[in-house]
């Protein structure tokens, strides 16, 4: 395909000359940063010297005025020319048909001016696009003197637009006449260059936003996707959470029902057994007393009666069940030792009640452990219970804290990978923790999560820090 003759040519004092020389050898700072350093050395000159651009037009200049050339201080001594392949067409090319070209370019130039006028041709291939900085002086062949005007006047600039094109196409390359209107606009040298380089970068870049436009979109569609995806799991974990929540609360509160239940019943069977056990036991108390009492009377007065027998040297073991005849010698009557037999009997009876008695006390006790063990459990409920909410809540914390980072993430397209993604979670663990002020440690999946968490952990004490100057900052 057939493809544009690119050439730029400016014209230079000879004040001029070193600066183009610089730039042409890469002396000195190189601020184009289209420049590859590590290819410079592939670039080459057709003008073989060991002086360089400087020293070659100044000799040169001094033989012209010495052959009649009249050389001011702002005569135009040497013209600067940029000659270009398209990036594409040169992308086509081998390096043996770049310096074809370029040497074709060169060789027209000689003829035109001379090839002793011709100061340089170096051909760089270290920028995006190949091209060659061609330097001659503007001699006139027909009287050998240097006149610009009359050498590059309009008229030479529309000969050289014809005729170079011609003669590369008789070397072989398909080129079209150029429109010429960037040597009209008398661009420099810089400006060409950019010019040509941002063609390459437009079509470059074209090509980019295509490539980005189709990754937005697949980027967009997924963002969709995983937006459906969050927003599913999360209405999905939620309704689990909820279900969960009134699931536990419901055998919660009939656990507790239940327990109160049994609790008040208890608490109603120890009052009742408490009050029959007081009545009981102040019963027995009384009785006991008051046979205590009789026995230490009847004792009293049997001792007295025994004392009296022994004083009549009455040897004999008295029986009262074997001699019913003495008794009515003693003055305790039968009914009274009848009555004294009986309220001892009364007396053994209410010992054992009180034994009995003390024995429901201590089964009462042994209750009473029971039902104090069924409400420590009952606590131990209540306070898993509480737990369970708070990690109900701990979790309802993190997916919100998530929808809102999927929100933005949303509505900046941006586009995260799995990893970020569990950065992101621990990210939101460390918001809801902070959140619900909870001091127990969270449970960290893996180490993206927690790389989530030291970073969320480190700016929430870079805004502590910051607040805490502020407040200093306020105080003074």
């Amino acid at each position: 395909m057939a493809f544009e003759f690119a050439w730029n040519a400016q014209k230079n004092q000879m004040s001029d000359v070193k600066g183009k020389e610089r730039e042409q050898e890469r002396e000195g700072k190189i601020k184009n940063e289209r420049i590859d350093p590590t290819r410079t050395h592939l670039n080459y000159d057709f003008v073989k010297s060991n002086v360089g651009l400087y020293e070659r037009t100044k000799e040169r200049r001094d033989e012209l005025k010495k052959e009649g050339s009249r050389v001011q201080k702002n005569s135009v001594v040497l013209y600067s020319n940029i000659i270009t392949i398209p990036k594409e067409e040169a992308d086509k090319m081998t390096d043996k048909e770049h310096e074809k070209y370029f040497k074709s370019c060169y060789e027209y130039f000689c003829d035109r001016y001379g090839k002793e006028n011709v100061m340089s041709a170096k051909v760089h291939l270290d920028e995006t696009t190949p091209h060659m900085h061609l330097h001659f002086m503007p001699v006139n062949k027909e009287n050998g003197k240097l006149q610009a005007r009359t050498v590059m006047g309009p008229r030479a600039l529309r000969e050289i637009h014809d005729q170079l094109p011609r003669y590369l196409q008789q070397r072989g390359f398909d080129v079209l006449r150029a429109s010429g209107e960037k040597t009209m606009e008398k661009l420099n040298i810089h400006e060409y260059k950019a010019r040509e380089d941002m063609k390459q970068e437009v079509e470059v870049l074209k090509k980019q936003v295509g490539d980005l436009d189709l990754e937005y979109s697949i980027t967009r569609a997924e963002i969709r996707t995983r937006k459906m995806i969050a927003s599913e799991e999360v209405g999905k974990a939620k309704k689990e959470s909820d279900e969960q929540i009134v699931s536990v609360r419901k055998q919660a509160d009939r656990k507790i029902a239940m327990i109160q239940e049994e609790v008040s019943k208890f608490e109603y069977d120890i009052n009742r057994h408490r009050e029959h056990l007081i009545l009981d036991t102040d019963d027995v108390k009384t009785q006991l007393e008051s046979t205590k009492r009789d026995l230490d009377h009847y004792g009293n007065q049997l001792q007295e009666r025994i004392d009296s027998l022994k004083e009549l040297n009455f040897d004999e073991r008295i029986d009262l069940n074997l001699k019913p005849n003495f008794m009515k010698k003693v003055t305790m009557a039968s009914e009274t030792f009848e009555e004294l037999k009986k309220r001892a009997e009364s007396a053994e009876k209410m010992q054992r009640a009180l034994r009995a008695s003390e024995k429901e006390n201590k089964s009462l006790k042994e209750s009473n452990q029971s039902k104090d063990k069924e409400l420590n459990e009952l606590l131990g409920l209540r306070i898993e219970n509480r737990k369970l909410q708070r990690e109900v809540e701990f979790f309802k914390q993190v997916i919100e804290k998530i929808k809102v980072f999927m929100a933005t993430l949303v509505q900046h397209k941006y586009r995260l990978s799995p990893n970020q993604m569990e950065q992101v979670v621990g990210y939101a663990k460390f918001q809801a923790k902070d959140r619900l002020g909870r001091n127990q440690d969270v449970d960290l999946q893996n180490e993206s999560e927690k790389k989530g968490f030291d970073k969320a952990k480190g700016d929430f004490e870079e805004q502590r820090k910051e607040l805490r100057k502020d407040s200093l900052d306020m105080g003074r």
